[in-house]
Parts: structure tokens; C-alpha cells; sequence
């Protein structure tokens, strides 16, 4: 039995799969999420530790290049990225919910230095944690 041929006497390309029809890959990246997950709920247990790409990666198991991968592809962003932004929301809730200092909010989501906490919390509110705080104080209620 002989094989279609194109007119340039090639094979056909086969029909493209969807990746439900692709169990190697699904597995695959079925993998390489769950070692994302794994990640996250690291980075969530222990986001005041001063974590590096390579001590993400070793906890992990993966390299330091397929863990970028593996985040940009399941979470959308860099494992730093989001660890940056997991550190900026939990400081957002502390400022409104405690009354730490700036520095002392830092320290505790895991920046040593709050001029960069501040910065980085800039970038994803649009205004300094100070005033941040001031714009979510709740008012003191009258007896």
C-alpha cells in the first residue's frame, strides 16, 4: 500500500492534534505545573525568606531556565515577578490591618530595604504605602 503523496511527492503533513489528543505533552506540562504549584505554595508558606531564582529552583528541582518557563507558561510572569507582586498584596493587608511601620511591614513580607518595598509597591498601586494607608484607614468610630 503506497502513501499519499503531495505534488512535490512528499508526504502529507499529519492533521495537527488539540492538546486533550497529546497525552505526552499534557503530562508534561501537567508536571511542570505541579512543580509551579509547588513554587507558589513555597514562595506563600515563606515569602519573608530572601529568595534568589537559584534557591526557587533547587526547592523545586527544576533549573533555573525551566522554571521561568515552566511560571511564564502556568502563572503568565517571572517567578520573580510574582513573588514581587505576593510580597506588594501582603503588604498592602498588613498596612491596612496593623500598625507597623513602612520599615517593619517590609521586613515582614521579606524586603530589607523599604525604599525598595516602597518602590515596588508604587509600581503596583500607584501610590507610596504611606499614602496607601492613609487612603484605607477606616475612620475611628464615635461611642
Amino acid at each position: 500500500m503506497q502513501q499519499a503523496r503531495t505534488a512535490h511527492g512528499r508526504s502529507p503533513d499529519p492533521p495537527r492534534r488539540t492538546p486533550a489528543q497529546r497525552p505526552c505533552i499534557s503530562t508534561q506540562h501537567g508536571v511542570v505545573r505541579g512543580h509551579v504549584v509547588v513554587a507558589v505554595n513555597a514562595l506563600r508558606l515563606r515569602l519573608a525568606e530572601p529568595w534568589t531564582l537559584d534557591t526557587l529552583a533547587e526547592q523545586v528541582h527544576l533549573s533555573r531556565s525551566q522554571l521561568v518557563r515552566s511560571f511564564d507558561a502556568t502563572v503568565g510572569t517571572s517567578p520573580m515577578a510574582f513573588l514581587r507582586q505576593m510580597r506588594v498584596e501582603r503588604m498592602a493587608r498588613l498596612l491596612v490591618s496593623t500598625d507597623l511601620s513602612i520599615a517593619e511591614t517590609a521586613r515582614s513580607v521579606g524586603w530589607k530595604n523599604q525604599f525598595h518595598a516602597s518602590q515596588c509597591f508604587h509600581a503596583a498601586y500607584g501610590v507610596s504605602p504611606t499614602e496607601y494607608r492613609r487612603q484605607h484607614a477606616t475612620p475611628p468610630r464615635i461611642a
